[in-house]
């Protein structure tokens, strides 16, 4: 029992720091500081395509692209994989590298996550299936194994063991919407995709091929008041997005700066600059572990 518990606190260590370096872990708690609306915004730009012989006439084309489509097209989503990379510059003294799954049609996800701090290197597997979650956990120090384990408990057990209290997450059913919903790029960039949308400030778009090159600025604040302590987060970045002709995202690069500080305490303000990359692929194929396990 004790092994259990001290694992579960490792889990709650490990969930903050990733969750603090991941940037944003749910939805703003406070309206955009963005002037730009998601159900009314376009994205303009030009398209040139070069000409097979100099002979002939290089022709111009403008895109219209709306950023709306695009969010709605990611809430439609029924199945998708991903590989993303998170790191802090210039440094790069925190490095997360992840892939994972999401079946909504099932309610199913799993993340394998490898995250790097200082002398520390954390590799975990998480699944979620019905209402139950499994977390396995090795954490190497200099390469040593420090500490590893696993444990399965349903979605409540999991909330009242691990977050009631120690985080802002009020409820199971608002635990598991996050899960599914959290717009976190090394968890679910394609909801990350759709949040930094939602808070975008300006668009250029051009094509690539068969697909579009979204690049744009947003800026995004929210407020967090937990024991009651208030924290604000504000993250503005810029965005380059690679969006197939049925406007789903396929790749990303986004470079972050997120300011963090306390209301009453003076000179309390972090700055983080940090890269993020991804890839997404519109299928589900869990790993051989998952399946064992949701079985």
């Amino acid at each position: 029992m004790n092994n259990v518990r001290r694992f579960i606190s490792l889990i709650l260590i490990l969930i903050i720091a990733v969750s603090v370096s991941a940037c944003v872990s749910k939805e703003s708690s406070m309206p955009s500081t963005s002037s730009s609306s998601a159900s009314t915004s376009l994205i303009t730009g030009e398209s040139t395509s070069t000409p097979s012989t100099s002979s002939e006439t290089t022709t111009t084309q403008t895109i219209n692209i709306n950023k709306a489509d695009i969010i709605e097209a990611i809430e439609k989503v029924e199945k998708y994989e991903f590989a993303a990379q998170y790191s802090t510059i210039p440094e790069s003294d925190i490095q997360i590298t992840s892939k994972g799954g999401f079946d909504y049609s099932k309610e199913e996800v799993f993340w394998e996550i490898i995250s790097k701090s200082g002398d520390f290197v954390t590799y975990s597997n998480e699944t979620v299936w019905d209402d139950s979650i499994y977390y396995s956990a090795l954490v190497k120090q200099n390469n040593k194994i420090v500490q590893k384990g696993e444990v399965t408990l349903t979605i409540d057990e999991y909330f009242e063991k691990v977050l009631k209290g120690r985080t802002e997450t009020a409820t199971p059913e608002e635990f598991k919407q996050q899960l599914f919903e959290g717009p976190d790029p090394t968890r679910n960039p394609i909801y990350y995709i759709r949040d930094i949308l939602s808070n975008a400030d300006s668009f250029t778009a051009s094509q690539e091929g068969d697909n579009y090159v979204l690049t744009f600025t947003f800026t995004k604040e929210e407020q967090i008041t937990l024991n009651s302590v208030q924290k604000v987060v504000k993250i503005q970045g810029t965005g380059k997005l690679w969006i197939r002709k049925d406007n789903l995202p396929i790749k990303g690069e986004i470079e972050i700066t997120k300011t963090t500080s306390y209301a009453g305490l003076e000179e309390s303000a972090t700055t983080l600059n940090a890269e993020i990359t991804f890839e997404i692929m519109y299928e589900y194929q869990p790993p051989e572990w998952v399946t064992k396990i949701t079985k």
